[in-house]
């Protein structure tokens, strides 16, 4: 438990911004500091808003599949018995006309979600989607016109925050290749921070820089002359270096 508050101490000196690396930024640091607290607590606010949403979601649909199951097997049994009611088979042709007008108000936000899913996939970090290629692959292309159940809709749904995210409340560490800005494609050591940043850096040290979502994807500027810390700040994540506060640019929306 030490060494994981001492990773996280060494970390947070990691927001330090490049323009600011000067004498005495003590006060500086301490606005970026709060800068990413801010964006922590909106990130914390909107994953509460989305398992919200997921929890709401699936209960409504396994709610009412069962009612739905139930008044079938009531309605058949009704209908053969000869000494059935009709007051009681209208009302429990009632009671599922209700509940089918229900599942149709679920199944139209669930096409909601599968559309706003479909246009945040560019902004998902490599490593993340794929992981969660099989659920992104059972994305109806038209929600309007799908052989999937309502139930596996929601499923898949679910499934795709869920694994979003875990990713978002975690840092990765992975081996990808890099295309640099000249073309040239390196193999890097990369650090994902959540959804929102990235540091990546090559073997040598050389080729170094951040990456963090933009419109069309995730973008990777290069940075000059900062191998060596972000080098350092992945091997004191990874346990292999000693445990230092380690400066390196930041990049915070």
């Amino acid at each position: 438990m030490k060494t994981a508050h001492a990773k996280l101490l060494a970390l947070g000196c990691a927001l330090i911004p490049g323009s600011l690396m000067a004498q005495n930024t003590i006060s500086e640091t301490r606005d970026v500091l709060d800068k990413w607290v801010e964006t922590r607590q909106i990130i914390s606010e909107e994953r509460a808003d989305w398992r919200m949403e997921q929890s709401i979601l699936s209960d409504t649909v396994s709610l009412l599949s069962k009612e739905i199951t139930r008044l079938d097997k009531a309605l058949e049994d009704l209908e053969a018995s000869a000494t059935a009611a009709d007051e009681d088979r209208g009302q429990l042709t009632a009671e599922k006309e209700q509940l089918s007008e229900a599942a149709a108000v679920v199944e139209g936000n669930i096409a909601r979600l599968e559309s706003q899913i479909k246009r945040i996939l560019p902004a998902l970090p490599a490593p993340l989607v794929d992981k969660i290629k099989p659920l992104i692959r059972r994305l109806p292309e038209d929600s309007n016109d799908t052989n999937l159940s309502l139930g596996e809709r929601v499923q898949n749904i679910v499934g795709i925050l869920s694994q979003a995210d875990k990713f978002n409340t975690t840092l990765t560490a992975t081996s990808e290749s890099r295309e640099l800005e000249s073309g040239k494609v390196v193999e890097v050591r990369t650090l994902y921070w959540g959804l929102a940043m990235a540091y990546y850096v090559d073997a040598s040290g050389q080729y170094a820089g951040i990456g963090y979502p933009g419109p069309g994807g995730w973008e990777w500027p290069q940075i000059e002359g900062k191998g060596a810390q972000i080098n350092q700040l992945l091997d004191v994540y990874e346990g292999t270096g000693e445990i230092q506060f380690v400066e390196v640019p930041a990049r915070i929306n």
